[in-house]
């Protein structure tokens, strides 16, 4: 099925020059054209950025995939990019742009195809009180875990569409739905839309394939056409927290940070336990300049852990520098590092710390 499991991580820090008052957010996504590259699994790939996405492919057991499966990465920027999975099942697309991304794992002849989406923010010096110098690389991951194709001879499974909310859709606007996957999946993303408009021009309440078309503009940068999309699929699916929570990826690209956070706090009644959706709601209360409710969700993705608890100690550590908390600061600066000690930034994040330990 098209993509249905919005991801999403987290971005680039602050710059290191005192700020005597919030500025504006700079949120919005860089949109380029490219070309499609096929690449082995830790080979670099990319837009001529600084960014990562990474991550490793695991098999319904919970044992790595020692089988090379094609990776995709489709973006606005690059077109679409490709890799292979290595021998442990890890990939990596290096040299990333700020943007919209969807990575696309292809489980063959056994597994379901899967999609997971990454919204890459550009970089943010103007948040809160930060600094200057040249913007820092983040890494991305993920861990995608493959499940079983089914094989009880229906057609939806056939076309690799298994969702509750196809139940009621009428055969052709269905089949028109499954022929855009089948073009999406082949990377032919404008005949994949055209199908889905038909599709949805037949059946007006097909909510899936409003939110499917919805995330195909957005990483084609058609951002007023995604939220269009994306209020048309609520209409028909007013309970999804996933079109919630991706009309609000939409919203933050518009820098609209006041209705992105009403699209998380929905989402949230039902993706509560979401580490990724408390941070982006702290993006969106950012933008907004309230420093202090962001601050919260920060907090909440850090009790709740995992990657995203990692981002959100990175956030924290720049409100608590904007409010010259140096301690502070650098506390959950070397939080961040105590739980990704690798990452690209760990140097000169660690240069930061020092500075700030000096300062406190």
């Amino acid at each position: 099925m098209f993509l249905r499991a919005g991801r999403a991580l987290f971005p680039s820090f602050f710059h290191r020059r005192a700020c005597l008052s919030l500025c504006a957010a700079l949120l919005s996504a860089l949109c380029c054209g490219g070309v499609a590259r096929a690449q082995s699994g830790n080979e670099d790939t990319g837009t001529g950025g600084r960014h990562t996405i990474q991550g490793r492919v695991v098999f319904p057991s919970g044992r790595r995939a020692d089988t090379r499966l094609k990776v995709r990465l489709q973006s606005s920027q690059s077109g679409e990019l490709s890799v292979y999975t290595d021998s442990n099942g890890a990939f990596s697309f290096r040299s990333l742009e700020a943007g919209s991304y969807t990575v696309i794992i292809e489980g063959g002849d056994d597994f379901e195809t899967t999609r997971e989406s990454i919204y890459i923010e550009p970089d943010i010096n103007s948040m809160v009180r930060g600094v200057t110098g040249p913007p820092v690389s983040r890494p991305y991951t993920l861990q995608v875990y493959l499940q079983p194709k089914r094989r009880d001879g229906d057609d939806d499974a056939k076309a690799g569409v298994v969702n509750a909310a196809l139940a009621g859709v009428p055969k052709p606007a269905l089949e028109l739905y499954n022929k855009a996957h089948e073009a999406e999946r082949k990377g032919d993303n404008a005949k994949a839309a055209a199908l889905l408009g038909e599709a949805v021009a037949q059946y007006p309440q097909f909510g899936l394939a409003h939110s499917e078309l919805g995330m195909l503009y957005l990483k084609s940068g058609q951002v007023d056409k995604a939220v269009e999309e994306f209020r048309a699929a609520e209409k028909a699916l007013p309970d999804d927290p996933q079109v919630q929570f991706n009309n609000g990826l939409a919203l933050l690209e518009k820098k609209d940070y006041a209705e992105a956070e009403k699209q998380f706090r929905r989402a949230a009644k039902r993706m509560g336990q979401s580490a990724q959706l408390h941070t982006y709601l702290g993006i969106a209360l950012l933008g907004q300049k309230n420093v202090d409710e962001a601050e919260r969700e920060f907090q909440q993705a850090v009790k709740l852990g995992g990657d995203p608890a990692g981002r959100a100690h990175y956030y924290l550590g720049g409100i608590y520098w904007s409010r010259r908390e140096y301690k502070k600061a650098a506390e959950e600066l070397e939080l961040y590092l105590k739980q990704s000690p690798k990452a690209p930034d760990a140097e000169q994040t660690r240069a930061t710390i020092e500075k700030l330990r000096g300062r406190s």
